[in-house]
């Protein structure tokens, strides 16, 4: 079983939405991303989906919840700004608790789980911080994860 951790695909700048943020769509490019993830994650036996409740994360794991049939689950512990540790701590749990994980937050969160990982001694292959809907695919051993693999944004090289 894995976690996988996702950014968020590409929703345009904040400063060009005229709205409240946690409103702010994908953009076109961004749907294309969310329908690749989708397609590359549809056979890695997800059976539990997680995301911030911002709508740009909803819509980034909306394909793949169609391909599996599962309902996407809000959490709070990925919402924008939340603590690293928190969110380590909580798709630890639903990894203990027999689920592989998708999981969708911010640019802000999706780092600090990663540091908070690699802190408590996992190994990072790939960067430290991802571009918008790249992924980070992640296996546990002895309640913690252990190592972290960067998988780029679709449409782009490693």
């Amino acid at each position: 079983m894995k976690i996988h951790l996702i950014r968020h695909a590409h929703a345009g700048r904040r400063s060009a939405w005229d709205g409240e943020d946690k409103l702010r769509p994908l953009s076109p490019k961004g749907t294309a991303q969310a329908k690749a993830i989708g397609a590359a994650l549809a056979d890695a036996n997800i059976d539990l989906l997680w995301t911030s409740a911002f709508v740009r994360c909803r819509q980034t794991l909306l394909p793949l919840a169609t391909s599996v049939g599962l309902e996407i689950v809000d959490h709070g512990a990925l919402i924008e700004g939340a603590w690293g540790t928190d969110a380590l701590d909580a798709v630890l749990g639903a990894h203990a608790a027999g689920h592989t994980l998708a999981a969708c937050s911010h640019g802000d969160v999706i780092p600090a789980l990663v540091a908070a990982a690699v802190g408590r001694g996992a190994q990072l292959d790939g960067p430290r911080a991802i571009t918008k809907g790249a992924r980070y695919e992640c296996t546990v051993a002895d309640g913690q994860i252990d190592r972290i693999v960067a998988v780029p944004t679709p449409g782009r090289d490693a």
